[in-house]
């Protein structure tokens, strides 16, 4: 049996990103009333850092040691964040639009990603930005990295498909997806392994290196902007425009569950390090922490 709470003190409007620390202690998530909410999963005390961005935030990323949080608004702005003190090391414009996703690129800390309305990936350190990666024909709404920092994942509202070295060397280029595509996530445990989801409801898993699909999953109706992975590889979790959050087991390729105490779009996914706990959330405002049994 699955259980659940809602964590506790909340956010005032729409919730648009979430993740877990890499150690399981904390909890963040990025709100459209321009602040992050970073709960300690021991006490579930709240911390919040109001107007970090002069918009909504919406995207946030533990960086591999759970020191820092990388955020991403709609004011075009990324933000690298202390996690103990919540203090703003370094602000970094430039996007030409609203900013939609953000990602660390390997284990280091170092180097970070980025992408959004203006159709390009970005890639920053601390002392600004170093690459810009082009390619997409439209808005992108997701993008992520393979866990050994060799691979930028990303997909367009125009259905495209892109896996990029950090070179921006297109390694893989594909048109899926009808309705354009609106979550994209690279497996936790192996780089070749990936995901996306669209506007037209379908969850696709594909293989990197030979191309291949490996499967397709259906049990959402509208558009899917929520993915994430377990870090055991045994789960892929999926959530979107229906308010519903799919649970697929990776072992038998079939639905195991549907959660469904969301009441609006669930526009992010994260799961503990143990592969025991997944955190949500959504424009209801929530933030649900769900035990997997």
């Amino acid at each position: 049996m699955i259980t659940h709470e809602v964590l506790p003190n909340g956010s005032t409007n729409a919730i648009y990103s979430v993740d877990y620390s890499v150690d399981g202690k904390h909890i963040v998530a990025g709100s459209l009333s321009h602040r992050i909410l970073v709960w300690n999963t021991t006490n579930w005390d709240v911390r919040k850092y109001t107007e970090l961005h002069a918009d909504g935030v919406s995207a946030v990323r533990f960086s591999p040691d759970g020191r820092k949080i990388l955020t991403g608004g709609l004011d075009k702005v990324v933000k690298v964040i202390h996690t103990s003190s919540l203090t703003a090391e370094i602000s970094l414009g430039g996007s030409g639009d609203y900013v939609q996703s953000v990602a660390f690129l390997g284990k280091d800390g170092k180097h970070f990603v980025s992408t959004g309305y203006d159709k390009l990936v970005r890639i920053w350190t601390l002392g600004g930005q170093t690459r810009e990666i082009s390619g997409m024909t439209a808005t992108s709404h997701s993008l992520d990295t393979s866990f050994n920092g060799k691979h930028i994942l990303s997909g367009s509202v125009q259905g495209e498909i892109f896996v990029w070295n950090p070179d921006g060397e297109v390694e893989f280029k594909q048109i899926h997806h009808t309705k354009g595509v609106h979550a994209v996530a690279f497996a936790k445990h192996v780089s070749d392994i990936f995901a996306t989801a669209g506007g037209d409801g379908k969850v696709t898993i594909w293989n990197r290196t030979s191309g291949e699909i490996h499967g397709n999953f259906r049990g959402h109706k509208g558009y899917i902007r929520g993915l994430a992975f377990s870090p055991d590889g045994k789960w892929l979790a999926s959530g979107g425009q229906d308010a519903k959050i799919c649970l697929w087991n990776l072992e038998t390729f079939k639905l195991e569950e549907e959660l469904n105490q969301h009441t609006n779009t669930v526009y992010s996914l994260a799961f503990s390090p143990d592969s025991k706990h997944l955190v949500s959330g959504s424009f209801d405002r929530n933030v649900i922490r769900w035990t997997l049994n």
